[in-house]
């Protein structure tokens, strides 16, 4: 099969793609995070304080991955990693000062525009495509986590 014509070779390259552009808008702002602490940081910058297994559910890897992302974001003093209160089994992450001062700079880097940036359609249509592409998503791990 010529992958020009495959969708899921597409959607793997533009998701490279999109990831180098939003680490060079990241770069070029002077920010010390990677795309991916960036999705982490937002999580947290719209609800403080989530449990690691809360987290988890934004990153597209692994639990190991999550830990190393967390760790960084530790030790750059963007968060920092409590146990929770009733169980002490269970780890809350929570934003550092440090980490709520960098939302300013990583709004006025335009990594959140991303989207309208490079989408070249109506709101109507972007809305279309998130659709299939949450379809797509939906299928491919129903198959992984089938028995």
């Amino acid at each position: 099969m010529d992958v020009s014509s495959s969708l899921t070779y597409h959607i793997t390259k533009t998701g490279n793609i999109l990831r180098q552009l939003a680490a060079k808008r990241i770069k070029a702002a002077g920010l010390n995070i990677t795309p991916e602490e960036s999705v982490l940081l937002n999580q947290l910058w719209d609800k403080d304080n989530q449990s690691v297994s809360e987290l988890g559910k934004w990153t597209v890897k692994g639990p190991s991955t999550l830990t190393r992302q967390l760790d960084g974001l530790v030790k750059k003093g963007y968060v920092e990693r409590l146990p929770g209160a009733e169980d002490r089994r269970l780890v809350f992450v929570k934003l550092s000062v440090a980490g709520k001062a960098l939302k300013k700079t990583f709004d006025a880097a335009g990594i959140r525009e991303l989207d309208s940036d490079v989408v070249p359609v109506s709101a109507r249509e972007a809305e279309k495509l998130l659709q299939v592409l949450l379809q797509i998503r939906a299928r491919a791990l129903q198959e992984i986590n089938a028995a």
